[in-house]
């Protein structure tokens, strides 16, 4: 008797260490609406002793979100007649602003002296586990060569619950600071890819003809002719100090969440998306 019931207790365990992966894989594979603000809090910067030099660096694999205008479109499939609420969300595409909840949120945070917004956008995506999961560039500074109040990171993942991991900086004129010094310029952020680029003409079809009157003394002037430093064509970091916010914080999903720092804040909600299968069928077995 003792054994047959080792044996049930064995073929449970079995059977729920199974299952356990593929219900995780299941929630991995839900759509969420991600809706993120980030705002900064000049006063507070004296309420620190700041890091002299932080470690500030993007990661070596990372994404941008994606304008709406720029992003990829799917031809319709003219046998497949779905319904306009089974349409499959976009990943990663910035969503009109019309379609954040936290607008009032927002506007209230703008209208207030002691606070400025740098970041307010929505956008959907799935959720995977940390170590599949890429980190979100936030700035554009790779594409526009200036940087700018705020850059860095963040990435949202699914480990049970849903995390958020923050990688931001503020950049700022330091005037905490108590002296004339200021730090190393921090990185500029990954530039886009750019798609659809024209192809280069291949190597055959380029000819080169020799130079007519050439003349020893004038190509002598030229070749000699200093070129311009490295250090006048790179940009001028105008700032002299940057504050980092580093924190990883757990989630719920359909809740407001705020991130306090001294100098930045940052507020999320993470909401659920409906499936677009399960809307079909739904709506098929109503009509």
């Amino acid at each position: 008797m003792p054994n047959r019931r080792l044996a049930q207790l064995a073929l449970t365990f079995i059977c729920t260490a199974l299952l356990f992966p593929l219900s995780a894989k299941a929630k991995t594979d839900t759509w969420y609406r991600v809706e993120l603000i980030v705002f900064s809090h000049p006063a507070g910067s004296a309420a620190e002793q700041w890091d002299a030099t932080p470690n500030l660096a993007y990661p070596e694999n990372s994404r941008l979100l994606t304008d709406k205008a720029s992003a990829p479109t799917v031809a319709p499939q003219p046998q497949q007649a779905l319904p306009t609420a089974a349409v499959q969300p976009v990943p990663f595409v910035i969503l009109s602003p019309d379609q954040r909840e936290l607008r009032n949120k927002a506007a209230a945070i703008q209208r207030s002296d002691r606070y400025q917004v740098l970041f307010h956008e929505a956008w959907d995506q799935q959720m995977g586990d940390r170590a599949d999961t890429l980190p979100i560039v936030l700035d554009r500074s790779g594409d526009g060569g200036a940087w700018p109040k705020l850059q860095g990171t963040i990435k949202l993942y699914v480990a049970r619950y849903l995390y958020l991991e923050t990688n931001l900086w503020l950049n700022t004129q330091g005037e905490y600071l108590h002296s004339s010094w200021r730090m190393p310029a921090p990185p500029l952020g990954p530039a886009s890819l750019i798609l659809d680029a024209p192809e280069r003409p291949e190597a055959e079809t380029v000819t080169t003809e020799p130079a007519l009157n050439f003349d020893p003394q004038l190509a002598s002037i030229i070749l000699m002719e200093p070129a311009e430093s490295e250090e006048e064509l790179e940009p001028i970091y105008p700032f002299r100090h940057a504050v980092l916010l580093n924190q990883t914080r757990r989630m719920r999903s359909g809740e407001v969440h705020y991130i306090d720092h001294p100098m930045l804040g940052v507020i999320v909600k993470i909401t659920p998306l409906p499936d677009p299968e399960s809307q079909t069928k739904a709506q098929a077995e109503s009509e």
